[in-house]
């Protein structure tokens, strides 16, 4: 049966090759001439071992402006206009970062990725696309300094509202609303902006939601007041590993590797919920870790109390190892009261 399905993802394989190279063909001369094409830059990070830099090449899209009264037909026209993109495969891309210019490519979906050790205290870097004429300064979050605490959030459900829990519900909410009528839940962009502290601890928010939706989501986050910071995204696709999305486990413990791994000295504070497997992820990563690394783990519970009691019974055993670490909450309030006791944000004066 594994044998059956690997041989249907390959054929499968073949047959979006195949559609690829005739879109490329029939997209290639007209199109391509008239584009405009922009690095589009999702992640730009100054960290304490040097600066990551990650986007994409593609046409320039002038959508309008969503508005709270759009109807279902406008919000689903617009947020689908974000899966059809003109990529640039194979684009020279600069970096000019200090005084050094460094040159990538673009891969054969038009995104580009650069880590360098640049050791430089700078707040900026110009991203150009000589071939095109195109430039843009793109400003770095983050800094050089070493930070004594980093957050870690997930998106879907502990900072707004998906439904993801129900199918129907999820598609309905992702289709037919935009960024202005996503709901946001409540309470817990103002303990990111405590645990922030104005930007002395990063922040970084993981989603298994595709990049297609990285501007989307970045306006979400700017209505909701939430400190900027590096978003971790999935690239949706068939590949001989996947058949559309990669694994929601592997995706947000590589993207605690990865954070890890800028901030050696850190100590992390990880959100979540419990809709899907958010705790376990979490619980293993301390576990590897060290509660000398992770500190906290919160998760929002949003799949009923079945889940909840499950969730919590995983967690005494946690906290009977490691100390009083790991929660389950109903909402910010609680949340909010764990980190104070926990002394990792202070206690109101009200």
């Amino acid at each position: 049966m594994k044998r059956l399905i690997v041989w249907l993802r390959h054929g499968a394989l073949v047959i979006e090759w195949l559609l690829g190279v005739l879109w490329y063909l029939m997209t290639f001369w007209i199109p391509r001439k008239k584009a405009h094409p922009v690095a589009d830059v999702y992640n730009a990070i100054h960290h304490p071992n040097g600066v990551y830099l990650f986007g994409r090449v593609m046409a320039l899209r002038v959508m309008s402006a969503p508005k709270p009264e759009d109807g279902k037909w406008v919000n689903f026209k617009r947020m689908a206009s974000n899966w059809f993109t003109l990529d640039f495969p194979n684009a020279r891309v600069e970096v000019r970062m200090g005084e050094r210019l460094i040159t990538v490519r673009s891969n054969k979906e038009g995104y580009f990725e650069l880590h360098d050790s640049c050791s430089e205290e700078i707040d900026e870097v110009e991203v150009s696309l000589p071939q095109h004429g195109y430039s843009a300064v793109v400003p770095l979050v983050g800094s050089q300094d070493c930070s004594p605490m980093v957050v870690i959030s997930d998106v879907d459900d502990t900072l707004m509202e998906t439904g993801s829990i129900s199918m129907g519900k999820m598609l309905e909410t992702t289709l037919f609303g935009n960024s202005l009528t996503r709901e946001l839940v409540p309470g817990v962009s103002g303990i990111i902006n405590e645990l922030h502290e104005g930007g002395r601890h990063p922040v970084f928010y993981v989603t298994s939601s595709p990049w297609n939706l990285a501007n989307f989501l970045k306006r979400v986050f700017q209505r909701a007041q939430l400190p900027t910071g590096g978003l971790f995204m999935t690239n949706w696709g068939l590949t001989p590993e996947q058949w559309l999305t990669p694994s929601h486990d592997v995706h947000k413990r590589e993207a605690i590797d990865e954070v890890a791994g800028w901030y050696r000295e850190a100590r992390f504070v990880l959100l979540g919920d419990d809709s899907q497997r958010d705790p376990e992820i979490y619980a293993k990563a301390l576990r590897d870790y060290g509660v000398e690394r992770v500190c906290s783990i919160l998760i929002r519970s949003v799949s009923g109390e079945l889940r909840a009691n499950e969730v919590r019974g995983h967690f005494e055993q946690i906290n009977r190892e490691f100390g009083d670490v790991a929660h389950v909450v109903d909402g910010a309030d609680r949340m909010r009261e764990i980190l104070v006791e926990q002394k990792l944000i202070q206690e109101s004066d009200e």
